[in-house]
């Protein structure tokens, strides 16, 4: 006989904090390799070459000459461009709207400025997305370090070229301005923003809501800033000034928004400082300002960092990769006010990540994550199996 047993009646303050305090089980993953030796892997970012309706997966790798992409769901290999010293960032946007993205790319990198070549250049693909791809240089920068497609307010889209840092600049502090510099899609000309850089930068990432209708945020020595562009031109400004300790070791690494409950609650997640040790989480106050709280100080050379609801519960998860220490990639789950953190793993010892990309890589509506190993030289990606269930 079944026993039907009545529960107390809970107010609507009971059940929010019933909520804050018994969050939704994390997700579970199942690890798949797709490549092995990649020396120098670096960064992976989600893009549908083939136009299948499919994301594939774009590799980098800095110790090898090749630029190559492994087609979803059979991650057969194709080889997009060779010849390419130095690889350093890759960035995707479909610029003729065929369907198929073209890629910025940046290579001829050093840590040393002087040393560095630093190409820009787009490749297009031809009839055959399989084949070698049509590659055009559109620049040349000392220390060309991260590119990303940015689209502003009115629907322009431009190239976003962060370098390293300044073209004299010297490790390890890189005293001096460091230049942020677009290039309008089309004529992909030259534009330097205005900025209040300083040292190294080492991350950008375009952003729109909650934070902003359509923004770009930098992190690096001077902190977290925030740029936009309009009719009126580009503005910026300082976010946070990030890690307070001294440079090489102050300011912030990486950087990304995520969602809380509700549309307009976000934080700021970073890495801190330069290829840090501490997760850190920035939350706006009704002052205006960021209250800073860190969720972890035991990373180890932490090198990415994305959000993404993997779970479906509307809150952003943070996932980051260390490539030193136990090489492992880590997921922060929240509470719904970002007041408290939970931190389970999604591999341990197999990716040292150096780069991590959250997208549905097979179609069933979840959040799967696929990073890319600098001293374990392999692609992984990572099935999310839902909920509470196990690999």
């Amino acid at each position: 006989m079944m026993t039907t047993v009545a529960l107390p009646t809970l107010s609507a303050a009971s059940l929010l904090a019933l909520l804050q305090i018994s969050p939704r089980p994390a997700a579970t993953f199942a690890a798949h390799e797709i490549a092995t030796g990649l020396t120098g892997g670096y960064q992976v970012i989600a893009a549908d070459l083939n136009h299948d309706g499919k994301p594939d997966l774009v590799a980098l790798a800095s110790e090898l000459p090749e630029l190559v992409w492994y087609e979803n769901p059979s991650w057969k290999r194709h080889v997009i461009a060779g010849g390419l010293p130095d690889l350093i960032n890759v960035a995707a946007a479909d610029l003729d709207g065929d369907g198929i993205p073209e890629l910025a790319v940046a290579y001829g990198f050093s840590t040393e400025p002087n040393q560095s070549s630093g190409e820009v250049a787009l490749l297009t693909h031809g009839a055959d997305v399989t084949q070698p791809w049509t590659l055009r240089v559109i620049d040349r920068v000392p220390a060309a370090h991260r590119l990303r497609w940015y689209v502003d307010r009115d629907g322009q889209r431009w190239l976003i070229n962060a370098p390293l840092a300044a073209a004299t600049a010297r490790p390890p502090n890189y005293d001096g301005a460091t230049p942020i510099y677009a290039y309008r899609a089309a004529d992909f000309v030259r534009e330097t923003l205005p900025s209040e850089e300083a040292g190294v930068v080492h991350a950008i990432e375009p952003r729109g809501a909650p934070l902003c209708d359509a923004c770009l945020l930098s992190a690096g020595f001077a902190g977290i800033h925030r740029y936009e562009h309009s009719n009126a031109g580009w503005t910026h400004a300082l976010l946070t000034a990030g890690n307070s300790a001294a440079v090489p070791k102050g300011g912030s690494s990486e950087v990304a928004i995520g969602r809380l409950s509700g549309k307009t609650a976000y934080y700021v997640a970073a890495i801190e400082p330069w290829h840090g040790n501490q997760v850190v989480v920035y939350r706006p106050q009704s002052s205006g300002s960021l209250s800073r709280q860190v969720i972890d100080s035991m990373v180890v050379d932490g090198h990415t960092l994305a959000t993404a609801d993997v779970d479906g519960d509307g809150i952003d998860e943070i996932i980051v990769g260390q490539r030193g220490g136990s090489r492992s990639v880590w997921m922060y789950s929240s509470s719904r006010d970002g007041t408290s953190w939970t931190r389970t793993a999604i591999d341990t010892g197999g990716m040292a990540a150096a780069g991590c990309v959250a997208a549905d890589l097979n179609g069933d509506s979840r959040i799967d994550i696929a990073c890319i190993g600098t001293a374990t030289a392999n692609l992984r990606w990572y099935e999310n199996l839902g909920p509470g269930r196990s690999p």
